[in-house]
């Protein structure tokens, strides 16, 4: 029997997550078309958790996970862009992601809290995406 190809399908490393993958979405009917990379530069977190904001900045078009303090998402700067949330959580080193554009989020699960401004910008971006709590 000739050999083929061998990939490897199982990973020793763990994955990161914060248990809530399975309940920050209710619904997702809507995507953003081909996921993108993003600069985690200034994220301290070890991974991009189920629900992370993710931006745009227009001038660079960089994408990047929007920052965090105090467990709560900091407002986006005047240049950056709305794209999605994340639908699932990734490790830090392997931030490729895949953002939900339509469709409903448990707001109480959300990996950080959004302030009632950044909130309004999120539904103006995104007007078919709805937060549940």
């Amino acid at each position: 029997m000739a050999k083929g190809l061998y990939v490897e399908l199982t990973s020793s490393k763990e994955y990161p997550t914060n248990g809530k993958d399975q309940v920050v979405w209710r619904n997702k009917l809507g995507y953003y078309n081909g996921g993108r990379t993003l600069d985690v530069t200034n994220l301290t977190d070890t991974a991009i958790y189920a629900g992370h904001i993710v931006v745009r900045d227009k001038t660079t078009e960089v994408c990047r996970a929007l920052e965090v303090a105090d467990d709560t998402f900091s407002d986006i700067k005047e240049n950056d862009e709305i794209l999605g949330l994340t639908v699932s959580s990734v490790p830090k080193e392997k931030a490729f992601v895949s953002m939900v554009t339509i469709g409903i989020a448990a707001e109480n699960a959300l990996p950080f809290k959004m302030t009632a401004e950044l909130k309004e910008k999120v539904q103006k971006a995104l007007p078919g995406l709805q937060f549940h709590k």
